[in-house]
């Protein structure tokens, strides 16, 4: 298992990378269009529809949501993320209070594929605000500060994890987990800071804001875990070997993108 999640990546990481640096912007955006895409058929399948024209008509939506984006993205541009970090803000604490009285609920089918639909179209515009506003240099470091983050928590976790964090939604889930994620991701914010030349203030901001990406990815892995037990399946496909689906690999980023566009906006933080 660990060495298929490794090998995948080391595939993977270096195509992202590339891409991320040398694509211009429409065609970063249509690559990450084709992975959303993807993501939402993984979707459809964790809300419960089963016949392949259902499916198949969720991932058109999706699609005509991220090509007609430009037409109406600018009118959305100055609100939109501020509900959506508040959604999962909100998550968040949910998670914290009240994790095994989430799981009891009981779902209706459309609200499943309306808050999905939501979560994946959010992301994606602000994955492609990022690049846009910011330059690839700001997409890049927020890829590879939740990876990094991601491989702490797994190694801290696996050697001195004890603490569920939430057991009833994610048992693999430490304490000490996250907080190894939190310690790398002060350790590599810190470092990008004075590569760059941040002044005091400029480079606490950075650091504070690069932690509290890292814990609201978090919260984006257990809405995704959360959905996955409900529905009573260990993964959300078998696209990537040792990951298990697209949407796997990218639950944390569904969380973290709004999070980071918005404190990167505030703070006014060019990278």
């Amino acid at each position: 298992m660990l060495k298929n999640r490794v090998l995948t990546a080391l595939v993977l990481a270096p195509l992202i990378v590339a891409g991320i640096l040398l694509l211009p912007p429409l065609w970063y955006a249509v690559v990450w269009g084709v992975v959303f895409a993807i993501a939402t058929w993984e979707w459809s399948g964790l809300c419960g529809l089963e016949k392949l024209p259902e499916r198949a008509g969720l991932v058109v939506v999706m699609a005509g949501i991220m090509i007609t984006g430009p037409q109406w993205a600018d009118y959305v541009l100055d609100w939109l993320s501020w509900p959506v970090v508040a959604w999962w803000f909100v998550l968040s604490l949910l998670f914290r209070r009240m994790p095994a009285k989430l799981l009891q609920l009981r779902y209706p089918l459309a609200v499943k594929i309306v808050v999905g639909m939501l979560v994946l179209t959010t992301s994606w515009i602000h994955l492609i605000w990022l690049r846009v506003n910011f330059g690839s240099h700001q997409i890049l470091y927020l890829l590879l500060l939740i990876w990094l983050a991601d491989i702490s928590a797994y190694f801290t976790g696996k050697n001195w994890g004890f603490t569920k964090l939430t057991p009833e939604i994610s048992p693999g889930k430490t304490v000490e987990g996250l907080y190894g994620a939190l310690v790398a991701s002060v350790l590599f914010a810190a470092a990008i800071a004075l590569y760059k030349g941040f002044t005091v203030l400029p480079a606490l901001d950075f650091v504070l804001l690069s932690v509290v990406t890292v814990v609201i990815s978090v919260v984006g892995d257990l809405f995704e875990s959360l959905v996955k037990r409900i529905r009573g399946v260990k993964d959300s496909g078998s696209l990537l070997p040792g990951h298990g689906g697209i949407l796997d690999r990218i639950d944390s980023v569904l969380a973290a993108a709004p999070v980071f566009y918005l404190g990167s906006f505030i703070l006014e933080i060019f990278l």
